[in-house]
């Protein structure tokens, strides 16, 4: 590790976190979209030096935690253990794959302590509070807007729907925490660090999903037959855990559908166009997911080719 570093590489990364926190304090989106940035300078920096690489946390903490907001020094400690994470994974030669998850995970986990943490020190209000205005507003709303149009609106079936999606939202921070980390991921290998070589990169035909998955789908199946008697925290809990394990089983799928095609000598740009309409019509793929799961049809493929 060489302790020098280049004015340039210090001033933009100092110019990129700058950005990254400020835009933070005016809406999550902006800040996201420099997140990638800020990740890559940041890497760039600890590799060049490590000690440098700390300085720079302290000395952003320091004044994010006394003159900005607790959301923005929030953003900024997720900016640096994602930062940390992916030097790890880099230094231990983890693949791409492996890199992703870890991510997501700790993106999507970060921030759920992050609001639990928030709220308990009342910098945030209580979630189920906020929700609960709004829906009793927009419920207000699609109430006045039924009685002009009383056949074109159905408010009890439309705030179900918002339920159910508060409900499983730890399960779409986790979908969301995924994007982010494959968007982080993909702008780092675009530019790529001179010190170090990427994650080792498998297409995505080869991507497979652990089996215990579909172990694992099966027994929320069946807990799901006979949850009448649970609580409703139970149900929720349940609910959300079978999303992201059917997310996953989704992107099994894809990824068996687009080995098929690839191994019946489909051309690569046709069977990314057949790709689409399946990514669209999630249900048929999660099937093929589950499928492929149950009757191991890849490896019954490779052995036939042996």
């Amino acid at each position: 590790m060489n302790n020098k570093i280049s004015v340039g590489t210090l001033a933009l990364t100092l110019l990129a976190v700058t950005a990254y926190i400020m835009l933070t304090e005016i809406t999550l989106v902006f800040g996201t979209v420099v997140m990638p940035f800020a990740v890559y300078l940041l890497l760039k920096l600890k590799q060049q030096s490590n000690t440098n690489y700390w300085i720079l946390f302290f000395s952003f903490l320091i004044p994010a935690l006394l003159f900005l907001s607790p959301l923005a020094a929030t953003c900024f400690l997720i900016l640096y253990m994602v930062t940390s994470l992916l030097s790890y994974t880099l230094e231990k030669k983890l693949s791409q794959e492996i890199t992703i998850f870890y991510a997501t995970f700790t993106l999507a986990l970060s921030t759920m302590a992050a609001v639990v943490v928030l709220q308990m020190l009342g910098f945030l209000r209580p979630l189920s509070d906020i929700y609960t205005r709004f829906r009793e507003w927009y419920g207000e709303q699609l109430t006045a807007v039924s009685d002009l149009t009383p056949d074109a609106i159905e408010p009890d079936l439309i705030l179900q729907s918002m339920d159910l999606y508060y409900q499983n939202l730890p399960a779409f921070l986790v979908i969301g925490a995924f994007f982010l980390a494959l968007y982080i991921i993909l702008i780092v290998r675009v530019l790529p660090l001179e010190s170090s070589k990427m994650w080792p990169y498998r297409s995505f035909d080869k991507w497979m999903m652990p089996r215990i998955l579909l172990h694992l789908y099966i027994i929320i199946i069946l807990i799901t037959l006979f949850s009448g008697s649970f609580e409703e925290s139970t149900i929720s809990l349940y609910s959300n855990i079978s999303i992201i394990v059917e997310s996953a089983i989704f992107i099994h799928g894809l990824a068996f559908s687009y080995y098929f095609l690839l191994s019946k000598k489909v051309n690569k740009a046709v069977a990314i166009l057949i790709l689409i309409p399946l990514a669209i019509l999630r249900p048929i793929t999660i099937f093929i997911g589950l499928f492929e799961m149950i009757f191991r049809i890849r490896l019954i493929m490779e052995l036939r080719r042996k």
